[in-house]
């Protein structure tokens, strides 16, 4: 008589190939198995960690079974397959392909496959990270110091700006631009972002300068909310963020409010930087501008912008960077300000290498912070559009370096979500991710509080208080 097969000869094996090898794992533990696309890479992450991929509008972090049991890499980001396996929740396996699913043996069991994943993920996951306090203490910082932030950016090869707080996001122009019959000249016509369409004006016709037809690389729309509205404003380049002491913005002299281009500027900014001036535009007037309100009475079926307090409230605005060749964001409400690196940067002898120098911010002494390693990203030969996003971690402000700056993103709640706690501890510096892409991809989002460890912090405040006492014993600048 022959002996039944036990419960577990009855189980569903998985079977997939890495390399030249079959392996089998228990099938019941599989969610689903999906065509692995775009993985949006963690740097520093533990060895295992391919990156995170978006299962559905929900992140899920991959692992290469490849990097685990043979020590290569193994397939590709876009060659592979995806086995969603539960453990402790879900967790992508990244494999060359699957093969079968059957009850019967045809390959070896993989032993070992929970201890693998255990090491790649911490046993004790941080407590979530205070975000009205963070923006609570941003906010009594800004009152303290009595600053206005600025968002500048070129027209026609001038400085203007608007107050940040009348910008809703800063947006790469669409490739496909529904054009207005009739329009007038500085309606570039009609485009739709997510659940509002709007309509594109061009800056530069508004104010009577010459246009950019052409639509240069580096052309940003800013979008600005009017009476439950959406604009977009086409300008050339995104420049940076300043802000501005209240006794460095004038008025403009009513003899300037006669011509067509001056009439929608409301104050003058002075930038310690090189005694240069911003112009800084009046939202008001700008849509009073006759053509201006013709384009928002044409849009025919566009969805008005939602003002309800509760969601606003739940939309979050961040400034997206690029290091590499990768896309991160910081939450704006963390940034003091955004600058051009200046040329006479102070080098301090002796300084960790993560230490770029130091630089003379309005009179202050501020370190500029050099994270490529932590980002694992190479240095770039790009200096043009290089940039230092200025955050106060604690009592300490630092400037930090990045390749360039792009946009403004204001995303709501739904968009984010949190990052797997990984084994690594490099990968604390993010918190959340963002969903933007229309790709399906998605952007790190770096927790501020994150961007220096304790030791890190206290070399830093160490440098700054040198210089400053430095500098007050020369009477010098730095």
């Amino acid at each position: 008589m022959e002996s039944s097969p036990s419960k577990a000869d009855l189980r569903r094996r998985l079977v997939f190939r890495v390399g030249q090898q079959l392996h089998e794992i228990d099938a019941d533990r599989v969610l689903e198995v999906f065509k692995a696309g775009h993985i949006t890479r963690v740097p520093n992450g533990p060895a295992a960690l391919k990156g995170i991929a978006n299962l559905r509008g929900r992140p899920i972090a991959v692992l290469s079974m490849g990097q685990m049991l043979t020590g290569d890499d193994g397939a590709s980001s876009y060659d592979g397959m995806i086995i969603v396996y539960a453990h402790g929740g879900a967790v992508g396996l990244l494999v060359d392909n699957v093969v079968t699913l059957s009850k019967e043996a045809t390959a070896s069991p993989l032993e070992g496959l929970s201890d693998l994943l255990d090491g790649a993920f911490k046993t004790t996951r941080r407590a979530p990270v205070g975000r009205t306090a963070s923006v609570e203490h941003d906010a009594g910082m800004q009152a303290s110091t009595t600053l206005i932030p600025i968002l500048s950016f070129r027209v026609a090869g001038q400085l203007y700006g608007l107050p940040l707080e009348d910008v809703r996001e800063v947006a790469f122009i669409p490739s496909e631009v529904a054009i207005m019959p009739n329009g007038q000249e500085a309606v570039m016509g009609l485009m739709s972002l997510r659940d509002s369409v709007l309509p594109l004006v061009s800056l530069a016709s508004l104010m009577g300068l010459e246009i950019n037809r052409s639509m240069a690389e580096n052309a940003r729309i800013v979008i600005v909310a009017h009476e439950g509205d959406l604009v977009g404003l086409v300008v050339d380049e995104m420049d940076v963020i300043y802000r501005l002491p209240e006794q460095a913005i004038d008025s403009v002299p009513a003899v300037l409010q006669r011509g067509r281009g001056d009439a929608q500027i409301t104050a003058i900014g002075r930038i310690a930087d090189g005694g240069r001036l911003i112009s800084i535009l009046s939202p008001e007037k700008l849509f009073g501008h006759n053509e201006v309100a013709r384009a928002i009475g044409q849009k025919t079926g566009a969805a008005p912008m939602e003002t309800a307090p509760e969601v606003d409230s739940a939309v979050e605005q961040f400034l997206i960077f690029q290091l590499g060749e990768e896309n991160y964001g910081l939450p704006i409400a963390s940034v003091d300000e955004v600058i051009r690196v200046p040329a006479d940067v102070t080098r301090v002898p002796g300084a960790p290498t993560f230490v770029a120098g130091v630089i003379n911010l309005r009179g202050r002494a501020v370190p500029l912070i050099d994270q490529r390693s932590r980002f694992d990203s190479p240095a770039s030969t790009q200096t043009a559009a290089a940039r230092a996003i200025v955050v106060t971690i604690g009592r300490l402000q630092a400037g930090f370096l990045v390749d360039a700056v792009s946009e403004v993103k204001a995303l709501p709640a739904a968009a984010l979500s949190a990052v797997p706690e990984f084994s690594s501890e490099q990968t604390d510096v993010f918190d959340r991710i963002a969903h933007i892409e229309p790709d399906g991809g998605m952007v790190l989002l770096v927790d501020p509080q994150e961007l220096l460890t304790k030791a890190e912090r206290d070399v830093v405040a160490a440098i700054t208080e040198d210089k400053a006492a430095t500098e007050e014993k020369t009477g010098g600048g730095i």
